[in-house]
């Protein structure tokens, strides 16, 4: 999964939602990332207790109970969380690397390689391969060093890049805007992986005996949440070419809010 960030896990009274927001690296991003001021839910102590148990005994089960994942996850977002909203704004700082990339994926799909370098004022990204090129924009992306929300979102783009060697040959300048929109979507898929596994799912490396196990379950969980993000974008009709810097922040928001509801109605009859 990439998501290499776990944890002890999150301690039952951390607040629901951060109370505070990354800010944007460069001044016409501020627009793009709206500062909305969203209430602070103070959790309960225990609020994590019945997912992550649920989450053990698909653990223990080595993969073969997929569908008590499934329902620890809905009862994560459900109950944990409050709602599919607070699951997505729980994300944090991760919701604005996310709208970034995704904000340098439209200037892609409408002026190309030269656009992306104007916007960041970068030379040579058309010159590089697409892996590079990407790897060059990773401090705009997801600047590093920070809270724990800013380390996920950075390991989960790195990750999303490393999860796509087809493109490690293609010079940048010649990247679709489908391939871009691939990596943003590798790349949300990772950070909500990352933020489930930190929050009740830390023991997916610990428990099993057989380190072919532990991948094995990762793999699982990956491709739940790449289902519910691919959906989220299909039933959303995220459209890049047609994408205003101003879009990025609530595309990205409703993406996640999605994707949390996709899940957790996909757990609700478990």
């Amino acid at each position: 999964m990439g998501t290499s960030s776990h944890n002890i896990g999150q301690k039952g009274n951390t607040p629901l939602v951060p109370s505070w927001l990354d800010q944007p690296d460069v001044e016409t991003q501020q627009d793009a990332e709206k500062d909305e001021t969203y209430p602070v839910p103070v959790g309960e102590p225990n609020r994590f207790t019945q997912p992550r148990g649920e989450f053990t005994r698909y653990i223990n089960s080595a993969g073969r109970d997929t569908g008590m994942a499934r329902k620890s996850i809905a009862n994560y977002v459900r109950n944990s969380m409050g709602g599919s909203r607070n699951a997505a704004q729980r994300l944090g700082a991760a919701r604005n690397s996310s709208a970034r990339l995704l904000n340098v994926t439209g200037i892609f799909a409408s002026g190309g390689a030269q656009a992306v370098e104007r916007f960041l004022s970068l030379e040579n990204l058309s010159k590089k391969n697409a892996t590079d090129a990407l790897l060059a924009i990773a401090d705009f992306v997801c600047p590093d060093g920070g809270p724990q929300d800013e380390g996920i979102a950075r390991n989960a783009y790195i990750t999303a890049i490393e999860e796509s060697p087809e493109i490690a040959s293609i010079p940048f300048e010649e990247l679709t805007s489908g391939q871009m929109l691939l990596i943003v979507q590798k790349s949300m898929v990772n950070v909500v992986c990352g933020r489930i596994l930190n929050d009740i799912g830390n023991k997916i490396i610990m428990l099993p005996d057989d380190i072919d196990v532990a991948e094995k379950l990762v793999v699982q969980i990956k491709e739940f949440v790449t289902g519910a993000i691919s959906d989220a974008v299909s039933d959303l009709k995220v459209d890049v070419n047609n994408l205003s810097q101003h879009q990025s922040i609530d595309i990205v928001d409703e993406v996640y809010r999605t994707a949390f509801e996709i899940m957790a109605r996909a757990g609700d009859n478990e």
